[in-house]
């Protein structure tokens, strides 16, 4: 084999290498709820004095009533169908009516802070510094030091609704 073939084969290797990944990774990133999250479907019913969201599998999943106050919904009603969006702990991290899903954005960069006193995380990234507010408190941040590379799910207010390990998918 000739070298001027040689560097033509390994060209077109490294042609199509470059040309494959970039797609795979946007599909991962736009396609369906990130790892470790469930999309499902239900229906809201009373579950020992609260509502809850029963799924198709009789699951249940407590709601909470500020949360479609926060999405600008009206509070959900037994008999409602909603979408539900649950992390990895199977906690509801957002709903919204049947066929009103919400689109979420991703923001990746290196944690300046977790406010302590005011539910926001700060990020620094190639567009600057981003500031936004956490919608509850119970999101698991002590996990997070500051200067990690993270990337912040945002629900389409702008508020974070979870938060991940930028290297290995890892969330929180």
């Amino acid at each position: 084999m000739s070298i001027r073939y040689r560097q033509m084969l390994l060209l077109a290797l490294i042609g199509t290498i470059l040309t494959l990944t970039p797609q795979a990774d946007a599909v991962s990133e736009t396609e369906g709820p990130p790892r470790g999250h469930l999309k499902i479907s239900g229906v809201v019913v009373q579950k020992a004095g609260t509502l809850a969201v029963k799924s198709p599998d009789g699951a249940t999943y407590q709601l909470n009533p500020n949360q479609s106050l926060r999405h600008g919904h009206e509070p959900f009603k037994e008999g409602d169908e909603v979408a539900v969006l649950l992390n990895e702990n199977n906690a509801v991290i957002d709903i919204h009516p049947k066929g009103q899903e919400g689109k979420h954005r991703f923001v990746t960069g290196k944690l300046i802070y977790v406010g302590k006193m005011k539910p926001e995380i700060k990020l620094a990234t190639p567009q600057g510094e981003k500031v936004f507010p956490i919608e509850r408190q119970e999101i698991k941040t002590g996990a997070f030091e500051e200067g990690a590379m993270v990337t912040a799910e945002l629900n389409e207010a702008g508020t974070l609704i979870d938060l991940h390990h930028e290297s290995g998918g890892d969330k929180h």
